[in-house]
C-alpha cells in the first residue's frame, strides 16, 4: 500500500481570520445574551481574533437605561476591553445617535440623522475594521455603517446577520431602506428561517443558518432555583413580549409561578407573576431546566411567523425538553408545541394542564445544532465564494 494511502487525509484547518461585528447589543456581564454574543464566543474559541462594537448607544442612552449606559461606559468607552482568549469588546458612545421611533415627525428626520451618525466610527473601531478580514454588521442600526466600512476596508468580507424583519422590531424607515439599498452588497446573508429570508428584499446572497443552543451549558446539571413541590412557568426574552396574554394565563393558573426574564412589565402584577427584569444569561439556565413548561408570549402578524424557526427560547426550550405554550398563529411542529388563540383564548385552564402533564422528552431537540455548528457554518458562508 502507498504510505499516501495509509496516512488519513489532513485535516482541514481554517485559516485565523480578524473579524469585526457591529451590534446593538452591549456585550456585558450580567445582560441577556443574543444570538450574536454566542457566535462571537465561539469563533474565539475556535482562534479566530474577534472584536465586537456596540453600537446604538450615546448619552442619550442616560435617559433611557442609566445602568446600561454607566456599565458600558466604565468598562468599553470608545475602546475594546478583553473578555476572553481572542475576544474583545468595546462601545462607541457619541454625545447622541440616530435612533428607531414611533414618531412620525423624527422618522422624516432619521434619513439625513442615520446618514450623518453612520459616516463616522472613532478611531479605535477604525484600526480593527481596516484590519479586519470579515466585518459583520447584524440587523438594525448597525447597517448605517455599511457604506463607512467599505470605505474604511473595500477587500474585507461583509456580512449581514439578519435575525429579526426590521418592521418588526421597530426599525426607523430610514434603516429599512439601507437594507434594502445595500443588501445585494453583502457578501453573505445570513437568516435563521427562510421564512425571514423570503421577506427580505430582493438581491441578497441569502443563507438560511438555524438558531444553535450553549450544549455544553445546559447539559451541566444545576440545582432547582424553585421551591421544593411548586410548578412553574418561564418566559425568556422581550421581543413582541404579550403582557395580557401572560397575565390571564396567571389568572387562570394561581398554582402555577410565572417567571419573566427580559421583559418589562407594565402596572400591577398579579402575585404568580415575578419579574426579574434582564438578568446574565448563565443564571437563568436552572430556571429552564427546572421548569415545568415555557411561553413564548409573542405578540404578532402574520409577517412575523418566521419566528417558529429564527426564536431563539423556542429552541432552547425545546433543548431543555419543555412542552411550550405559545400563539397558535406560529407554525410550530415540533411535538412539544401546545397553541392558544392570540385573539383571546377561551380555555386557559386547558392549555396550562395540557403543559403541566405533558411527558418532557428528550426527542424535543432533534436537529437543534450547537452555536459551535452554527459559527463555522456562518463563517463558511462570508467566505464561500472568496
Amino acid at each position: 500500500m502507498a504510505q499516501n494511502e495509509a496516512e488519513p487525509a489532513a485535516k482541514h484547518v481554517e485559516p485565523r481570520r480578524k473579524i469585526v461585528i457591529l451590534t446593538a447589543h452591549a456585550f456585558l456581564r450580567g445582560y441577556r445574551k443574543a444570538s450574536i454574543h454566542f457566535i462571537a464566543s465561539c469563533w474565539a474559541r475556535q482562534g479566530h481574533e474577534v472584536h465586537v462594537l456596540t453600537i446604538g448607544h450615546s448619552w442619550l442612552t442616560l435617559l433611557k437605561d442609566r445602568s446600561r449606559f454607566r456599565d458600558l461606559s466604565q468598562e468599553q468607552s470608545n475602546r475594546f476591553q478583553a473578555i476572553g482568549n481572542n475576544l474583545s469588546a468595546g462601545a462607541y458612545l457619541p454625545p447622541v445617535h440616530a435612533f428607531s421611533s414611533s414618531n412620525r415627525f423624527l422618522n422624516a428626520a432619521n434619513t439625513l440623522f442615520f446618514r450623518v451618525y453612520g459616516s463616522y466610527l472613532p478611531r479605535f473601531a477604525r484600526r480593527s475594521v481596516a484590519n479586519a478580514d470579515l466585518v459583520l454588521a447584524e440587523s438594525g442600526s448597525a447597517l448605517a455603517f455599511f457604506r463607512k466600512i467599505k470605505r474604511l476596508n473595500p477587500k474585507a468580507r461583509t456580512l449581514y446577520f439578519c435575525r429579526d424583519l426590521l418592521r418588526s422590531i421597530g426599525a426607523a424607515p430610514a434603516l429599512q431602506n439601507i437594507q434594502a439599498a445595500q443588501i445585494d452588497r453583502f457578501d453573505a446573508v445570513c437568516v435563521p428561517s427562510e421564512r425571514l429570508g423570503a421577506l427580505l428584499p430582493p438581491g441578497g446572497r441569502v443563507k438560511v443558518i438555524p438558531q444553535g443552543v450553549d450544549a455544553e451549558l445546559f447539559d451541566r446539571i444545576q440545582p432547582s432555583p424553585y421551591q421544593p413541590g411548586s410548578r412553574n412557568a418561564v418566559s425568556i426574552g422581550n421581543m413582541l413580549f404579550d403582557q395580557v396574554s401572560v397575565a390571564a394565563m396567571a389568572a387562570a393558573a394561581l398554582n402555577v409561578n410565572f417567571h419573566v426574564f427580559g421583559a418589562a412589565w407594565n402596572g400591577w402584577a398579579p402575585p404568580n407573576v415575578v419579574i426579574y427584569g434582564e438578568r446574565d444569561f448563565e443564571s437563568i439556565v436552572p430556571y429552564l431546566q427546572h421548569a415545568d413548561f415555557g411561553i413564548a408570549p409573542y405578540r404578532l402578524t402574520s409577517d412575523e411567523v418566521y419566528l417558529a424557526e429564527s426564536s431563539l427560547k423556542l429552541a432552547q426550550y425545546s433543548y431543555c425538553g419543555l412542552p411550550v405554550l405559545l400563539p397558535d398563529l406560529i407554525p410550530f411542529t415540533r411535538a412539544n408545541g401546545i397553541a392558544y388563540s392570540l385573539e383571546g383564548e377561551a380555555d386557559w385552564s386547558k392549555k396550562i394542564d395540557a403543559a403541566l402533564t405533558m411527558q418532557r422528552s428528550p426527542t424535543f431537540r432533534d436537529g437543534i445544532m450547537t452555536w459551535d455548528e452554527v459559527a463555522r457554518r456562518t463563517l463558511a458562508a462570508a467566505f464561500e465564494t472568496a
